[in-house]
């Protein structure tokens, strides 16, 4: 099933709603997050004098990674959207068109607000300690015992600079 609708019958006159839903597959690949399934839409339709609005959620599943420990997980995921369909768009950003035969399309719309309510940044928890630089272990579940020895670094000999 595709995010298109077919609108002309609420063309005439201005103020008609009507509710529409769908599933679609959806793919979003961020830095650290990802959509890779069904979205579902849920939105009210509504007729203006030169167009659509169309307002309602899309709920999906995401796949996030945090930044710092690199532990992944999935989750409920939901965003609201609301975009207009004009029957002759002007060239502003956030109008979209009306195809013809009288059919919007909210998949672009919808795939954007979910790409913009991923998180850019995402942490497991708030005190995630992440990894250690020098062995890679997950400090949060095991704490390293710590890297003292130096004496193989090449600024090993600074060190004597600071410990006077």
């Amino acid at each position: 099933m595709t995010l298109r609708f077919q609108v002309s019958d609420l063309f005439r006159p201005p103020g008609q709603t009507r509710p529409e839903s769908a599933t679609a597959p959806m793919t979003i690949e961020l830095a650290d997050a990802r959509v890779d399934g069904d979205v579902t839409v849920e939105a009210i339709l509504r007729s203006l004098s030169d167009g659509i609005i169309a307002r309602g959620t899309a709920t999906t599943t995401a796949t996030i990674t945090c930044n710092r420990c690199t532990t992944s997980w999935s989750e409920p995921f939901e965003v609201r959207f609301e975009g207009v369909f004009r029957l002759q768009p002007d060239d502003e950003e956030d109008e979209f068109p009306v195809e013809a035969g009288g059919w919007i399309d909210l998949e672009p719309l919808v795939h954007d607000e979910v790409a913009l309510g991923l998180p850019m940044t995402p942490l497991c928890r708030a005190d995630c300690r992440g990894l250690c630089p020098t062995c890679g272990t997950d400090l949060n579940t095991n704490p390293c015992g710590g890297h003292d020895d130096v004496s193989d670094s090449p600024f090993a000999a600074l060190r004597q600079l600071f410990d006077t």
